[in-house]
């Protein structure tokens, strides 16, 4: 089977090439620049779309965020995908929730309607974000979020991956939608104290204001549709919606979900002191 990776290059697409890698999957990256196993495509140049999708199976799709006409693109690709049979998209936990700006209700209604084999999956906040997005100020010593003090069931980004690659190259996943979360709840500061203990130093959860934040945001420029999508997550996490537990990781590959303590010791070099 050939699954054409679109966001190969993301925090989950990097994991779903080598899930798709270890079933015995030939796993396609779709990428603006591409590499040697991996195919040009642009959402924004859409003469890209066709010869990348040339021959492929299956598609892992990581929505159009960053594009102003994100809530037609994924639409237009499954039009274009003629002869792809199956349809893995990710979206969020909370999706239907979340206000019409955001896209992610609309991709699902989409990729439901497409007359594909398709599965929708709706992680929680990625266990990866404390590595990456969370890094620079983490590297200072302090994260400030409008979080307040509620939990989230954050989830590792290979577990994901795991189930994606399963859904795409096994039967039984059709018209399933799986919400995907770690195997526990933590507050911010939780997880802090955990980062802290395993690399060594002090680090600080601040809850910020939810309406100071969506200031500082507009301040700084951000679009107001990214300023919305924002505050609409945030919202989620402190309504306790986020603090949802399931089973599906397990039951679907046979192993517990990772636990933010294994993800943290795991990388603890990532956060001590230069």
């Amino acid at each position: 089977m050939k699954v054409l990776v679109i966001g190969a290059t993301g925090k989950t697409g990097r994991a779903v090439m080598d899930a798709l890698t270890a079933r015995g999957a030939e796993a396609l990256a779709a990428i603006r620049n591409p590499s040697p196993d991996g195919v040009r495509f642009d959402w924004a140049d859409r003469t890209t779309w066709k010869p990348a999708l040339e021959g492929a199976d299956a598609l892992y799709i990581v929505g159009p965020y960053a594009q102003p006409d994100a809530d037609v693109l994924l639409r237009d690709l499954l039009a274009t995908a003629t002869n792809v049979r199956r349809i893995v998209l990710l979206s969020v936990i909370g999706a239907d929730k979340l206000p019409s700006i955001v896209p992610m209700a609309g991709w699902e209604r989409d990729v439901q309607n497409s007359g594909k084999e398709w599965t929708i999956l709706r992680p929680n906040w990625f266990q990866q974000n404390f590595a990456e997005g969370f890094l620079p100020a983490l590297q200072n010593g302090t994260l400030e979020l409008p979080a307040g003090d509620a939990a989230v069931s954050f989830v590792d980004t290979r577990d994901i991956a795991e189930v994606a690659a399963i859904a795409l190259t096994s039967d039984g996943h059709s018209g399933q939608t799986y919400e995907l979360t770690g195997p526990e709840a933590l507050t911010h500061t939780e997880a802090l104290e955990i980062l802290s203990k395993v690399a060594d130093r002090d680090l600080r959860y601040v809850p910020l204001d939810p309406s100071a934040h969506t200031e500082a945001m507009r301040a700084a420029g951000a679009p107001e549709r990214t300023i919305t999508w924002q505050a609409a997550l945030f919202s989620q996490i402190r309504d306790g919606s986020d603090a949802t537990i399931t089973n599906t990781i397990e039951r679907l590959t046979a192993h517990p979900a990772r636990t933010f303590t294994a993800f943290a010791t795991e990388h603890a070099p990532t956060w001590q002191s230069a």
